[in-house]
């Protein structure tokens, strides 16, 4: 879990604090301070990543601006009592798991709502931990180089200044920035102050501010599926874990110098208890899963087992009536050797009467019955057969009755049951944690949705703003003063302007419309940039957004027409260059404008050849068709004044500079006439009427008295 610090404190004159001191130091900078006449020079100060001074958003809706300096130093005019809180700091941990442009992001974001929450200015100053050079007992004593026995900070601590006005911002003469020295902000209120205009404490409102740096954050942290913040202590998270006590800038230096103190030393005897307590969790956590893998094994095996358990009893059962049928069938068998068991008795017992009959005539029936032994014999076999088979079938009965037994047995058992305590307990968990999971999922999704729309909706605004302000001195660049791209990138030039100004006609958008005021306009221009029409336009609204990456992207994409135009340029003054002796001489500004036009031909042709390549790119060849109308305009009134001034030549340069003009605008007119727009066609005309009336001049007879 990513840590949650933040906490505020109060810049009073009667702590001996200055605002402008407090400003200078946090941002590093160097300040004058009007009300006690000293500067405070902090520029040496490592550590400082950035410094910002954020307005609330009805400030900047009116193109209010102010710097850091005149911002303190209103801030302490304002206050007249000798223990007045001139300015409040808060204090805020920036998750050191993200990017520097990030963390840079998520302090202004934060910062921004604290100035709309409470009607303030802020000034944000970032700072990151200075890690200084390991101990050397060579190197004399430096601030670069830390003490014997000291300690580095924490190189995660990345923190961020935030400087707050104690009193509402007004705007009074030219848009200057003034506060109202009756007014403090209801935070800076006593609590019966608060609970007379029934307002909650100023704890309880610290604490709503400390949520709101946490949903703030979370929305980012969510952002990247980083662990979120929780504002809740540790007993209310249910967690077993003790809080650190604050050391204070004097312990905490002292415990880096090595010098153990009191504060740190419960300090260590708490993290050593949370240690150990965190410890044994993550045992116990271990034990748990565990456990939980056993229970999840042994339900995996009683599921199988279950499983398999409808088909052995199939099995049993398929026996059972295997053993039963054979059992009914054994049944014949059994009645056969019963009835055979019986007659054989009655042979018997035949035998012996027959013998007790043969006793008196044994001698008589001797003879006959010489084979009687053996047959007896095999009597007395067959008998003991037909037992043994009885006996076997008797046998088969009782296997087959055991066995039908056991199945049944084993069919009446009762199967084991999958939902006891421990597989319930599983369950329960598994469940637990999915729930958990779904619920985190969740959360970072609306957090990211909420971010995404109220970036959507500010981003409405500032475009809004910037298009019906592009005309202002703070968003196009003053070519008048002397102003250039590279001096104010952030700014439109001409080109923009006129693209901006085409948009805003195409879709009627007027910079301000007086029926309403400012903001209401603001808000009309805003809600007209949904969907389509940024879908439609995305190179204006990169253009709103980065002027200077459309810019450069513009300028890359007609850098190859600007070789170009380089290129013949350059071959255009080289040949100007070798056509002066046989014009016959230079002949100054008239000379170097015919010049000009006897070269323009080929020079328009050059260019009409690089618009009709479409391997150029088209902005390019856009380019280069606006510099094409340029030049024969140029060319134009290059004609006008050429003709107009080329009798004032002397005679010797005159004729040829005369009939080179001439010949060259014979040519030049029928070649692109029909390109002319009506201006270039009176500035032609007007330049052969000049030549003409000064030939006429120069022929005709004077009216004056010969000598």
């Amino acid at each position: 879990m990513t840590m949650v610090h933040i906490a505020t404190k109060a810049i009073s004159r009667k702590a001996g604090q200055s605002a402008v001191a407090s400003a200078a130091y946090r941002a590093g900078d160097v300040l004058d301070d009007a009300k006690y006449g000293k500067t405070h020079d902090y520029s040496k100060k490592s550590g400082v990543m950035s410094s910002d001074i954020v307005l609330p958003f009805s400030l900047k809706a009116l193109g209010v601006s102010v710097d850091r300096e005149t911002l303190w130093n209103t801030a302490e005019a304002a206050e007249t009592r000798s223990d007045s809180r001139v300015a409040r700091e808060w204090l805020i941990n920036l998750p050191y798991e993200l990017d520097e442009y990030d963390r840079h992001q998520l302090a202004i974001n934060f910062a921004q709502k604290l100035c709309d929450d409470m009607d303030v200015i802020a000034d944000v100053c970032i700072h990151r931990p200075v890690m200084k050079l390991p101990f050397d007992p060579s190197v004399p004593p430096s601030s670069k180089y830390l003490r014997e026995g000291e300690e580095n900070p924490d190189p995660r601590n990345f923190h961020a200044h935030i400087l707050v006005t104690t009193r509402a911002p007004t705007i009074g003469p030219n848009k200057t920035l003034a506060f109202d020295p009756k007014l403090k902000t209801p935070f800076e209120w006593s609590n019966k102050k608060r609970k007379a205009h029934d307002l909650p404490s100023s704890m309880q409102e610290i604490k709503r501010i400390r949520e709101m740096w946490v949903d703030t954050a979370n929305k980012v942290l969510a952002e990247y599926h980083l662990p979120l913040m929780d504002a809740r202590s540790y007993k209310d998270q249910g967690l077993d874990q003790q809080p650190t006590i604050k050391m204070g800038v004097e312990a905490t230096a002292m415990e880096r110098r090595g010098i153990t103190t009191e504060k740190g030393n419960t300090n260590r005897a708490i993290k050593a208890r949370n240690k150990l307590v965190a410890d044994n969790h993550i045992k116990q956590e271990a034990d748990n899963e565990r456990r939980i893998s056993a229970l999840r094994k042994g339900l995996a095996w009683a599921t199988e087992k279950n499983a398999r358990l409808p088909g052995r009893i199939g099995d049993t059962k398929q026996r059972a009536d295997f053993a039963k049928q054979l059992s009914g069938s054994s049944e014949p068998h059994i009645t056969y050797c019963t009835e055979q068991n019986n007659r054989t008795a009655i042979r018997v017992d035949d035998t012996k009467r027959c013998v007790e009959e043969a006793k008196s005539g044994i001698a008589w029936a001797a003879k006959r019955c010489e084979n009687l032994p053996k047959r007896c014999d095999d009597t007395k076999q067959r008998i003991d057969d037909t037992k043994q088979a009885i006996e076997g079938i008797t046998e088969a009965i009782r296997k087959s009755d055991i066995e039908i037994n056991r199945a049944t047995e084993r069919s009446a058992r009762p199967a084991p049951n999958p939902f006891d305590d421990d597989a319930r307990r599983a369950r329960a968990a598994r469940l637990d944690r999915q729930e958990g999971r779904i619920d985190r999922d969740t959360r970072a999704n609306r957090f990211k949705d909420e971010r995404i729309f109220e970036y959507a909706e500010r981003m409405k605004l500032h475009l809004a703003m910037r298009l019906i302000q592009r005309h202002r001195d703070d968003m196009a660049i003053r070519w008048a003063q002397g102003e250039t791209a590279d001096d104010a990138p952030d700014k439109f030039d001409q080109r923009q302007v006129a693209l901006l100004n085409e948009f805003a006609q195409h879709h009627g958008i007027e910079d301000h419309d007086k029926a309403v005021e400012f903001t209401a306009h603001l808000r009309q221009v805003a809600k007209r940039f949904d969907y389509t029409l940024v879908e439609n336009n995305k190179a204006i609204i990169k253009l709103l957004r980065d002027p200077n990456a459309e810019r450069e992207q513009y300028l890359a994409l007609t850098k190859h027409f600007t070789d170009f135009r380089d290129s013949i340029d350059q071959k255009r003054a080289e040949f100007n260059s070798s056509i002066i002796d046989k014009l016959g001489g230079s002949a100054g500004e008239v000379g170097r404008m015919t010049r000009d036009i006897i070269s323009s031909s080929s020079y328009i042709e050059g260019l009409n050849h690089y618009i009709n390549n479409d391997s150029h790119s088209v902005e390019a060849r856009d380019v280069a068709k606006e510099y094409l109308a340029d030049t024969l305009d140029k060319t134009c009134q290059q004609f006008k004044l050429a003709l107009r001034d080329v009798n004032s030549l002397p005679p010797t340069q005159r004729k040829t500079y005369s009939e080179a003009l001439k010949a060259t605008l014979e040519t030049f007119t029928e070649q692109y006439g029909k390109e002319l727009s009506e201006s270039q066609y009176k500035a032609l005309q007007g330049g052969l009427e000049s030549y003409q009336y000064q030939v006429n001049k120069a022929h005709s007879p004077s009216r004056g008295f010969s000598p």
